[in-house]
């Protein structure tokens, strides 16, 4: 190879690789960010939460059990499942719940004490101005334990008795907190188990 030709060739390969490392970098900044992995949820950043309610989530969702409930933007379970589903956009309530989140509790003593049991029972989704969601805490307030992205794995222990009243003032109206509650999603989930679906028609 001469002077020239080998000057040509090592003006290609530089060019080339220029144009292979902006392609690259693009991609790098393209790729959506896991929440999951942040190391603090800001109130500044939520800008739609929405809480949810649905029977034992761990007595009917047999795919998964504390983690990995959220992908690709959405829930991951049977959202038939769903009770109920309300919307906060309002800033006064989402510093409201943030705050009792953060541990700000109204009565003294009301953080949830540690426990292995885990019924949970309602999901908080919190979202960005992108409708992206940047965080999530799931809750079950029968034993006052929850999980949570790891952006809020450091609020589990939650204003338990303030949260579960924030919830119904928001318009959630499912909880199972006295006996009769519990008996009547028991026999609900028990039917569950003997429901088979045939040509979309539910059959017993």
């Amino acid at each position: 190879m001469n002077l020239r030709k080998f000057k040509k060739f090592l003006a290609l390969s530089i060019i080339l690789g220029m144009v292979s490392c902006n392609k690259n970098k693009g991609f790098e900044g393209e790729r959506e960010q896991d929440y999951s992995d942040a190391f603090d949820l800001e109130k500044e950043a939520i800008k739609k939460i929405e809480i949810f309610s649905y029977p034992d989530r761990l007595s009917w969702d047999t795919l998964r059990h504390r983690e990995e409930i959220i992908r690709n933007n959405k829930i991951d379970f049977d959202t038939s499942m769903i009770n109920e589903k309300v919307t906060l956009l309002k800033e006064t309530q989402i510093k409201e719940l943030f705050d009792l989140i953060k541990i700000h509790c109204k009565v003294e003593g009301d953080v949830a004490p540690y426990s292995s049991c885990y019924m949970p029972r309602n999901l908080m989704l919190f979202y960005n101005n992108k409708n992206r969601i940047i965080g999530h805490m799931e809750l079950c307030f029968e034993c006052g334990t929850s999980e949570s992205s790891n952006n809020l794995r450091e609020n589990w222990d939650y204003c338990k008795d303030d949260v579960k009243d924030f919830f119904k003032k928001a318009g959630i109206k499912y909880f199972v907190d006295t006996e009769e509650k519990e008996e009547k999603e028991r026999l609900f989930l028990d039917s569950l188990k003997t429901t088979k679906i045939v040509n979309n028609k539910v059959l017993k």
